[in-house]
């Protein structure tokens, strides 16, 4: 009990230093481009851990994630700029659209198992970003549309500084991993790992599988939109490729696998390590080679399948404790005990 009691105190007081580590942080970074770095490592932290929900904890491999990016953004920038209404608003409605889509085209694809359902999703990604190139007078085509800037006004989420930004986007960030804590703490989340075991037996055993993969993929929908809607909201700008293409799908679920699934802190690990690699890799090879970020994620993809299959959170947490004790054969095939 006690010792319960300690570590629940030590937890406390750790997430006490991570929210002032947090909040002071905008203070100390003065260079605008680092902040802008953090910004982005927290929307797309967002993103990833909406993809973790129907990728990790479900086990169905999603490439259609920018799908759901896209609305969010769309529903933001046309609020604002055809409905004169708050971007905020437009995200709330992008959440909503982005969870019909989730219900309606999973109750569709989700009958789908493996690779089917991985294609069916990257088709329906690449339905939604012809969609986005073909109704101009709503989206602006491949030109896109351009949120002006007009001086601080809360009302539009325009500020003068990034720092505004920052503790959207960390709050954004706060509300994922609380979602992703719930549901792996949840029913949902003890189905959802039933179901990705074996889909069979747990259907055997009374689990709805169509009930808790939708209700997983509409959770992953709305967590993804939301991101989406952040990033057109910061950058003020958006096109169909800059949310709709396949390499924002590739570039959420690696993340994800990077920094490890199914894992409180996973996308967010993932997320520290890949967006400044990709920032990197845009600003020194983007001459040389168009693309490069995505030569770059192909190397990752390949180096973490390898090496850290389960991601690099849980390579983090193997370190052999103390005294632990194996078990060896002994000579004549029983088990005898040595410390480690």
């Amino acid at each position: 009990m006690a010792d319960s009691q300690t570590e629940a105190r030590k937890r406390s007081g750790l997430a006490v230093l991570l929210i002032m580590l947090v909040s002071l942080l905008p203070l100390v970074v003065q260079h605008g481009y680092v902040l802008r770095i953090l910004i982005m490592i927290s929307y797309f932290a967002v993103a990833s851990y909406g993809w973790d929900v129907i990728g990790g904890y479900a086990g169905q491999l999603s490439l259609g994630q920018a799908a759901f990016f896209s609305i969010g953004a769309y529903a933001a920038a046309s609020a604002y700029l055809i409905w004169k209404l708050s971007p905020a608003v437009g995200a709330l409605a992008g959440v909503g659209l982005a969870a019909l889509l989730a219900l309606g085209l999973g109750s569709l694809v989700l009958r789908l198992r493996g690779p089917y359902f991985t294609l069916s999703t990257l088709a329906a990604a690449e339905v939604v970003r012809i969609l986005l190139l073909h109704f101009k007078s709503i989206t602006g085509g491949a030109e896109g549309r351009v949120i002006p800037y007009t001086g601080f006004n809360l009302s539009a989420l325009q500020f003068a500084t990034d720092r505004p930004y920052y503790y959207i986007a960390v709050a954004l960030l706060a509300l994922a991993i609380w979602t992703s804590y719930q549901v792996s703490r949840s029913r949902l989340g003890f189905q959802l790992a039933a179901i990705r075991n074996d889909e069979d037996a747990a259907e055997s055993v009374g689990i709805n599988l169509m009930s808790a993969k939708v209700k997983a993929f509409v959770i992953s929908a709305c967590l993804t939109a939301l991101a989406g809607a952040f990033y057109v909201i910061y950058d003020r700008y958006i096109d169909p490729y800059s949310t709709c293409s396949s390499e924002v799908s590739v570039k959420i679920l690696l993340i994800a696998l990077v920094g490890g699934r199914r894992s409180i802190w996973g996308p967010l690990l993932g997320a520290v390590l890949l967006i400044p690699l990709t920032e990197l890799t845009n600003a020194y090879f983007a001459s040389i080679r168009a693309g490069a970020s995505m030569v770059v994620y192909s190397i990752i993809l390949i180096i973490v399948v390898l090496y850290a299959p389960d991601g690099l959170i849980r390579v983090l947490r193997r370190r052999p404790s103390r005294g632990a004790v194996t078990l060896q054969p002994g000579p004549k095939g029983r088990n005898s005990h040595a410390s480690a």
